[in-house]
Order: C-alpha cells, then structure tokens, then sequence
C-alpha cells in the first residue's frame, strides 16, 4: 500500500463520491459478512483495512461486531471522523497495527474486503503475516483481491480529475500459498463476480 502514492492521491481526491457509489452493499460481500460474523460467534473486535466510506463497518456492527475503522486514505479518515465514527489512519505495511483501545489485546479478527488488491505482490506477504500476527489464534479473516494475472493499473474519472489505482491480481493456488505462507489456515476462497466481467477472489480463513 505504501508503495503506489498514486492510488492514496486518487482516493483522497474523490473520497465523497467514491464512499457515495460505493454506499450499495454487493451481494457476494452481504454474504462474506454473514459466513465472518457466523465464524467470530456474533461478537469480538475485528480490525477493518481500507474502510472507505464504512459501509462494511456499519453492518458488521449491526451484528454485534465492535470495529476499528482504518484507512490509508486520510480523506476517507476525515469523513468517517466526520460522520461521527473513530477512525484511524493507517498503513498495514508499515505502521503499528496495535489496537488503541486495548493494549497488548489482539483482535478476534481481520477485514479487508476488496483493499488489498493495491498492495504490490513483493509486500503482499508481509502485510498479510502482519495481519496475522495482530490476530488472536483462531481469529478469522476475510479478505478480497481481483482474480487474474499480473498487475495493472487501472484508469477512471476526466481529466479534471483523473483517477488511477495501482491494482495487483491473483489466482487461487499463489493466493492461498500467500496466506499459509503468513500463518493463515485458508478454510474457503471462493470466486464471486461484482460487476459483469469484475471477478474476485474471497477469502475466509483462521489464524493458525
């Protein structure tokens, strides 16, 4: 994530319009919610990367989870804060991911639904044995990343306000290596479609 400043830049920039198309929650994600929340026992306290406009948060706590709101972006921490939500910036790779509100207490679980796809593929390992390492044993995760091959970077707005975001693709058996590989045991990835054509690979897993 920190590697591409590009991609914050963009987010940054149109934070309000993107939270705004964002704010309609797919169906593949409504039940990715549904197995993590069932998996935590419909309680516990879940770190969420790349938070956005906290559409995911605000369900999540519908059912009984507490999060911590996080972004990347300082835009999208400045309108959670906003809206009344705390919310911290942060950088997975790079920063402390220690819960503020409970000191040397891991979290019951991890949610990164549909952000790590903008950390290049030499740190993706290293942000996800960070994630774990953060996360009690037998804590879950979900995590999303585009299903395909290499990298890209992909183009959206005008001119008067280009938008471009670094995104790194993956296949299922380098997917799931990753994680074992982090200290993640990978119960489900499964291949959900978002938009026509838009497939991604959604991960369910426990911290071993």
């Amino acid at each position: 994530m920190s590697t591409d400043r590009d991609t914050v830049r963009s987010y940054d920039a149109v934070a309000a319009k993107y939270a705004a198309e964002a704010a309609a929650m797919p169906e593949w994600v409504a039940t990715e919610i549904d197995a993590f929340v069932a998996g935590l026992g419909g309680s516990g306290r879940v770190l969420e990367i790349g938070s956005a406009g906290g559409r995911d948060a605000l369900e999540l706590e519908k059912r009984g989870i507490s999060v911590r709101r996080t972004d990347i972006s300082k835009r999208f921490v400045e309108l959670l804060r906003e809206s009344g939500f705390e919310a911290d910036l942060l950088d997975p790779l790079t920063e402390d991911l220690a819960d503020p509100q409970r000191p040397g207490t891991p979290y019951d679980g991890v949610w990164a639904c549909a952000c790590l796809i903008h950390v290049a593929r030499e740190d993706f390992g290293t942000v996800l044995g960070r994630l774990a390492q953060a996360t009690r044993i037998g804590g879950r995760l979900h995590a999303s990343v585009r299903d395909g091959d290499g990298e890209d970077v992909s183009t959206h707005g005008d001119d008067t306000a280009p938008r471009r975001y670094a995104e790194t693709y993956w296949r299922e058996p380098a997917l799931r290596s990753a994680l074992t590989d982090a200290g993640w045991v990978v119960s489900e990835i499964r291949r959900c479609m978002g938009r026509p054509d838009d497939w991604w690979l959604s991960v369910r897993a426990s911290r071993a």
